[in-house]
């Protein structure tokens, strides 16, 4: 069996996510489940989705664009962390950032891929502007991170960064003071949880809920915020629009 937590997993906070999983480990032997360690994100193969489709994963945190396309119908929704951002329960959004230099009318964009809900598909919405944006470029970075960093060094002038992603890059890493937020995006259901095709999810969903209840840090942000565990209903996830690809 596998498993993995690996979207707001970082050097910094290693530790509070093991500490974390011991409790849905713990919780999961009370509803007949034996878990397995977490992977950390560097044994993960380089293409997520194949981690993802493994037929022995037994929980992983995916990204909403990929369970509507690529993993749609191969994986079973298990629930949604919530992190108790200013949004619905289970909802998360896109904190816009630019460099200090000022913003140009067709701005260039730096983008984590193509297939990121918050860094990719939120930049085809018009929200929080008038209309969505017409960008002159595009910069594929690889991660939230390294977007921030395109938009430090001024290589790009506006990045979409997960809100929850934002919070540990403004604790964590310095490009954050070299930037400015510039708006933020509406709404979309956050980062699903999810099993392989076929497993039963109502016992992950007993442990999950019954360990973030359970689960005590001093330092909840360090995890990118406080933790609840829900269950939302998956159209939710499957009624966002699906983006172009980036131009060729």
């Amino acid at each position: 069996m596998l498993a993995s937590l690996p979207m707001y997993w970082r050097d910094e906070n290693a530790a509070h996510w093991q500490d974390f999983w011991s409790v849905v480990q713990t919780s999961a032997q009370e509803h007949g489940l034996d878990l397995p360690d977490l992977l950390p994100p560097s044994a993960l193969p380089e293409n997520w989705s194949t981690h993802w489709c493994d037929p022995e994963l037994a929980l992983s945190m995916a990204c909403g664009l990929p369970l509507r396309t690529v993993l749609k119908d191969r994986v079973t929704y298990v629930g949604t962390l919530d992190f108790r951002l200013t949004a619905r329960i289970g909802h998360y959004h896109s904190q816009i950032i630019a460099s200090h230099a000022a913003l140009p009318k067709a701005p260039r964009l730096a983008y984590n891929g193509p297939d990121s809900q918050s860094g990719w598909a939120v930049s085809q919405r018009a929200a929080p502007f008038d209309r969505p944006p017409e960008f002159s470029d595009y910069v594929e970075t690889g991660s939230h991170a390294a977007s921030l960093a395109a938009v430090a060094d001024e290589r790009a002038d506006i990045a979409y960064l997960d809100a929850v992603s934002w919070r540990l890059l403004a604790r964590f890493d310095p490009n954050a003071a070299r930037v400015r937020i510039v708006g933020q995006t509406g709404q979309s259901p956050g980062l699903p949880l999810i099993t392989a095709k076929g497993n039963d999810p109502t016992p992950l969903r007993a442990a999950l809920r019954q360990a973030t209840e359970a689960f005590q840090t001093d330092d909840p942000m360090a995890m990118g915020g406080p933790m609840t565990f829900h269950v939302l209903d998956d159209s939710l996830y499957h009624a966002q629009p699906l983006p172009a690809p980036p131009p060729a």
